[in-house]
């Protein structure tokens, strides 16, 4: 069994940054310490209202979090590639690769705040989904080569490199080197640098719920991280991905390749779990199911396949609703213990990433909740414990 963390970062409210990176250190530390595989770092953008307060560079925050910590491996959960440059994403990729000794875990996703990304790039504008998609799966491949390739050129739908028409004049690098330029002196292959540390490069996750990405994820090789849903959708997923991976020749056991996330909180009771998280799961399904267009959160989106919103359903608030479902474990060690050998024996759930982003809920509940998952729900599973770099 893995466990990974998504350290809490405050949702709903915008305190200092030093805080919250002191927060994430400290979490992360104990993580490390009960034997979590990687600590994770979303990318949000523009957060006057506190709700998306992530770090808005997880690539650097997981810099800092690896120079705290001497083994937990770190990843981004996730780069939203469309919004980058993927040039600088391989090259920032690869260079926290050798930072960390190759303790990285590369998180990749489309993204879906719409705000953010037509700040950043125009031309990701995720209105246009199917655009926004084939940007990020030419991004994927892009840095995926960079790492991989010399030299490296690449023609797509929105980048070419190198630029063509480009020759060197600088007498410096003379004689040119034939792998790089043609005999015009034109710039016709690249060289990324510093090259991963991790061969062939750091292992790709794609963040999504998507039974076509997780298709996409198992042709390309690549592993996949989604939110916890009901075992009939997660296992809809997962055959997907074993497709997808079984036909680009790689055999695959389902529930290798793929993590769910899932929200825990743990308490001494059933009763004192439920008091203290469910207004702030209230709560943040109210925020997060009114900031989408359409019904990507909408209780009928969490429903199995083919199944209709009961009026039972429909009148439950959210926590009960979540609860109910088993798409969110709130509850003593015992209950979240037996969830997770549940969703092990009906789902072949192998690889968890807490999260914990419960809004007005204090630091201390959460340091509380962690500490006795990992002392009283991890030492009931065999565990894969991460190695000193």
């Amino acid at each position: 069994m893995r466990f990974d963390i998504c350290p809490f970062f405050k949702p709903g409210e915008n305190i200092p940054w030093t805080e919250t990176i002191r927060m994430m250190r400290e979490q992360t530390r104990l993580a490390e310490e009960a034997g979590f595989t990687t600590a994770w770092f979303t990318e949000h953008h523009f957060a006057h209202n506190g709700y998306l307060n992530a770090p808005p560079n997880p690539i650097l925050v997981s810099a800092d979090i690896a120079a705290h910590c001497k083994k937990i491996r770190v990843g981004q959960a996730p780069v939203v590639l469309p919004d980058w440059h993927p040039l600088r994403v391989a090259e920032d990729i690869a260079l926290l690769d050798n930072m960390t000794d190759g303790r990285v875990d590369f998180g990749a996703a489309k993204g879906v705040n719409e705000r953010a990304c037509i700040q950043l790039n125009p031309e990701a504008d995720k209105r246009d989904d199917k655009k926004a998609y084939s940007m990020f799966r030419e991004c994927l491949d892009i840095i995926v080569k960079a790492w991989t390739e010399d030299p490296f050129s690449y023609e797509g739908e929105f980048y070419q490199f190198p630029v063509s028409g480009w020759k060197e004049t600088n007498r410096m690098f003379f004689p040119l080197d034939k792998r790089y330029f043609n005999a015009e002196n034109e710039y016709v292959g690249m060289y990324i640098h510093p090259r991963p540390v991790q061969k062939p490069h750091p292992p790709v996750w794609l963040m999504s719920n998507a039974p076509f990405t997780y298709e996409f994820a198992g042709k390309s090789h690549s592993n996949v991280i989604g939110m916890c849903s009901s075992k009939d959708n997660l296992n809809a997923c997962w055959n997907a991905y074993k497709l997808g991976a079984e036909s680009s020749g790689k055999e695959a056991i389902l529930g290798a390749g793929v993590g769910m996330c899932v929200i825990i909180y743990v308490a001494n009771t059933m009763e004192e779990a439920a008091k203290t998280i469910r207004p702030s799961i209230n709560k943040y399904y109210e925020y997060v199911a009114g900031a989408r267009p359409g019904d990507e959160w909408a209780k009928a989106s969490m429903l199995n396949p083919g199944e209709d919103l009961s009026q039972e359903d429909a009148e439950k608030d959210w926590f009960d609703f979540l609860m109910s479902r088993g798409i969110i474990w709130v509850g003593s060690p015992d209950y979240v213990a037996d969830k997770l050998q549940e969703y092990n024996e009906d789902a072949s759930v192998n690889h968890i990433m807490l999260l914990q982003q419960f809004p007005d809920v204090s630091y201390e509940s959460i340091i509380k909740s962690q500490t006795m998952f990992s002392e009283q729900v991890l030492p009931r599973f065999s565990i894969d414990m991460p190695r000193a770099a």
